[in-house]
């Protein structure tokens, strides 16, 4: 923005004082506190609105018509508290000198893309300016031609081995895992196969990690391959922004799978603790079922009385101990020992009542059970500890299933690596692992720094693949661990990610406000008491302080096409909550990164459905007005505006399902990739 001056009359030689200071300190403490002026005024006249909209505006005639959309409206107005509080603080970033002497591994994961894709980035990697670098390629197809193409750039080439046969994958967050059992750097660039890394990626991130609970720095994720206009909403310039500085600013910065730097340490420290984590929850489960098991099961005889009396005593001073902290070999050693105790008295009395039986055998002139009778009852304690086996086969003896003491086994045998550093409790890995760092006390930043160039989807099915899975795996962690009560994160953290994963929430509302003037204006129920100039001076001014608010946080910055798909993808947005909720198996798709051809239409028809019926319903309206029907003026006036600015939301979304970029578009690679092109100052077309 341009300085602006203003003359001071005190002299003849009037001197120039700046409204715009030159200081980007002072810049970002006068930005900061121009927003928090205008988030205060916009909190304060939204719940003043909200309120309002509860105790005198919701038309009692029609509740089921006018609590959703005062709903709606109330989830519209927490979203704003959450944002004002997620951009209250962001911080400034400036990339500290490097890190001498850093050992860098770069990992580029790949599964089906392209060897040429692939290519290019590995040569860039390969061509940063680091010393202690090594660039691995983790190819999940372990495919022939990756493997020359490592050999023919001389960077490591990692495929999984015959230990993942027949053991989950987990996708990416597998692959990578892998990886890190095989590499040794101190810190990790972790960079998805089309992300090319710029020749000072590791320069300008690797200053940060002097501070020792650095675990990662998250960069933009940019793209070179953007058709004019934006047609897929690929470029997310408010989310690779604001949203992430803001994010910042509470130590709360997401890793966003790619374009990342991460401290090795962390995420080996991250994995053993998961792992301890999961065995301690196994082992509590295995002994509260224990229990329960115990509670059902009907001794037949004296024995097993006692035995199931000693297990059970043994399961609480397991569960003591495991209050307790201690070990948890302690823990099961407990368990499993009482078990094999109680099935060697439980045999023991077996062997006694066969003992019995021999004697009176003997009685009646049997001589061979008589001397065989006195051989078992002479040895009787060796011959039972002889039958007693593990505890697995102990819990036969006392009634308890297998399982029930396999449970208590301290091992992962059902996966390929027991320690595992990224999540793989989400297809979003990079989400659930940010989470789980920040939760165990570890540091993170945002560096809002162009420094790698990928490939967006250019078809829409691609585009709404990426997102579908985005959703999905987000919502994955709330089912999974709930960040509202995850142990270790501060109260800014676990907003920042509950907020994130609740927005995916809004396809429900948002169909809300898509139907809500096509039912006005065919049906002429109104989900307010009364279209009211009071209505409106109500609404107004917290509508326009929003926009305002919102347009100054992206000061700069064209969002209209990410606002626009944000409402758009609702039908997106409602599937990935209910296959994650229903509990429907998911699969990471990893996103095409060359244009499939086709006709879209069919993945758009619930927006082009509601378009049509808000055209009919505003003619419809118009038409009631005209012939003096039931519908009155304020109403229909309402709800054409309501219904065209839906309308001019989901537009681009339907032309997105048609869309060919321009016959002379071509994308672009960034400049440092061909030393002989004059650089333009663009990274692409």
């Amino acid at each position: 923005m341009p300085n602006k001056e203003v003359r001071n009359s005190a002299g003849p030689k009037a001197r120039r004082c700046r409204l715009w200071p030159e200081d980007p300190d002072a810049r970002r403490r006068l930005r900061r506190w121009g927003f928090r002026i205008l988030a205060i005024a916009d909190v304060t006249i939204g719940l003043s609105y909200i309120v309002w909209r509860y105790r005198s505006s919701i038309n009692p005639e029609a509740l089921w018509f006018a609590l959703p959309l005062v709903l709606t409206e109330t989830y519209s107005y927490l979203s704003t508290v959450v944002f004002s509080f997620m951009m209250w603080k962001p911080p400034r970033r400036v990339a500290p000198p490097p890190l001498d002497d850093a050992t860098v591994d770069v990992f580029i994961a790949t599964y089906n893309e392209p060897v040429e894709l692939v290519k290019l980035t590995a040569e860039a990697a390969a061509r940063m300016r680091w010393e202690n670098l090594s660039v691995y390629i983790l190819d999940d197809g372990a495919r022939p031609a990756m493997a020359a193409l490592a050999e023919e750039i001389g960077c490591g080439y990692i495929v999984r081995g015959e230990e993942w046969a027949g053991k989950a994958r987990h996708a990416k967050a597998g692959n990578v895992n892998n990886a890190l059992l095989q590499t040794s750097g101190e810190f990790i660039l972790l960079l998805d196969a089309d992300q090319i890394p710029g020749p000072d990626f590791i320069e300008r991130t690797i200053g940060y990690f002097r501070d020792p609970l650095l675990a990662f720095v998250q960069t933009p994720q940019y793209f070179y391959n953007i058709q004019p206009g934006d047609p897929y909403g690929s470029a997310s310039p408010l989310f690779y922004g604001p949203i992430l500085q803001g994010m910042d600013g509470w130590n709360a910065g997401f890793l966003c799978g790619s374009n990342a730097m991460l401290r090795r340490e962390a995420l080996m420290q991250l994995g053993l603790t998961g792992y301890v984590e999961e065995m301690e929850q196994r082992v509590q489960n295995a002994l509260s079922g224990m229990e329960r098991d115990l509670a059902h099961i009907r001794p037949d005889t004296t024995a097993q009385r006692s035995a199931l009396a000693s297990v059970g005593q043994a399961v609480t001073r397991a569960h003591r101990a495991l209050k307790a902290g201690e070990p948890l070999d302690i823990v099961t050693g407990i368990v499993r020992q009482a078990v094999v105790l109680a099935q060697a008295d439980v045999a023991q009395e077996d062997l006694a009542s066969i003992v019995e039986d021999l004697r009176a055998m003997a009685a009646t002139g049997d001589e061979t059970a008589g001397e065989a009778g006195k051989i078992m009852e002479d040895q009787l304690s060796e011959i039972a500890r002889e039958m007693v086996g593990t505890a697995p086969t102990g819990a036969d003896a006392v009634g308890l299933s297998r399982k029930a003491i396999e449970d208590l086994g301290l091992t992962r045998a059902d996966e390929a690596i027991p320690v595992s550093a990224l999540a793989t409790i989400s297809v979003t890995e990079d989400f659930a692992t940010a989470m789980r760092l920040h939760a165990m006390g570890w540091h993170s930043v945002f560096h809002p720094e162009i420094l790698a160039y990928g490939l967006a989807p250019e078809d829409l099915g691609s585009a709404l693949v990426q997102r579908l899975r985005w959703a999905q795996g987000t919502i994955q962690v709330l089912i999974h661990e709930n960040p509202l009560f995850k142990k270790g994160l501060s109260w800014p953290q676990k907003i920042q990610y509950l907020s994130t994963i609740l927005s995916y929430f809004s396809g429900f509302f948002n169909v809300v406000y898509l139907v809500a003037p096509v039912v006005y204006l065919f049906t002429g129920i109104s989900p307010v008491a009364a279209w009211s100039t009071e209505f409106l001076l109500r609404l107004l001014p917290f509508l326009i302080l929003n926009r305002v608010m919102f347009k100054y946080v992206a000061w700069g910055l064209d969002t209209r096409r990410g606002e626009q798909f944000n409402l758009a993808l609702f039908p997106i947005w409602i599937q990935a909550v209910l296959s994650v909720v229903t509990g429907a198996k998911l699969q990471f798709q990893v996103t095409p990164k060359q244009r499939q051809s086709g006709n879209y239409l069919k993945l758009v028809w619930p927006q082009l459905a509601i378009v049509v019926l808000t055209v009919a319903g505003i003619a419809r309206g118009w038409l009631s007005v005209a012939t003096g029907g039931s519908l009155g003026l304020d109403g229909v006036v309402a709800n054409t505006f309501w219904g065209g600015y839906n309308i001019s939301m989901l537009l681009p979304i339907i032309r997105a399902a048609t869309y060919e970029p321009p016959s002379e578009w071509e994308a672009r690679p960034p400049d440092f990739l061909f030393p002989d092109r004059r650089s333009t100052g663009t990274a692409g077309t």
